[in-house]
C-alpha cells in the first residue's frame, strides 16, 4: 500500500459499543486504485462496515507487475473496530 488512512470509528458506534471485524473483498486495478470492493465477512453493524467500505476504497497499491506488465489483483482487507475503553 502506498497510500491511505485508517477508518475512522463511527461516532454511534463508539457511544453504543460496536465492535468487530470487517472483511472485505476488494478488486484492484492495473493503477493500483480500488476497481470494485465488497464486505465479505460483516461486523454485524452497518455503521462499522460502511466506515471500513468509505476508507479502503481511497486506498491506493502500487501496481501489481507480472513479466514487467501491470496486473488486476483480488485480495481481502480485514478492518478491526476495537475500543480500548469498553
Amino acid at each position: 500500500m502506498i497510500s491511505g488512512s485508517p477508518p475512522r470509528y463511527p461516532v454511534e458506534s463508539r457511544r453504543r459499543k460496536e465492535q468487530g471485524t470487517v472483511e472485505l473483498t476488494l478488486v484492484l486495478g492495473l493503477d493500483g486504485k480500488v476497481e470494485t470492493i465488497s464486505v465479505a465477512h460483516s461486523s454485524g453493524f452497518a455503521r462499522l462496515d460502511q466506515a471500513a467500505l468509505d476508507a479502503v476504497r481511497r486506498w491506493r497499491w502500487a501496481p501489481t507487475l507480472r513479466d514487467g506488465s501491470p496486473v488486476k489483483v483480488r485480495g481481502t482487507v480485514e478492518i478491526p473496530f476495537v475500543l480500548s475503553n469498553v
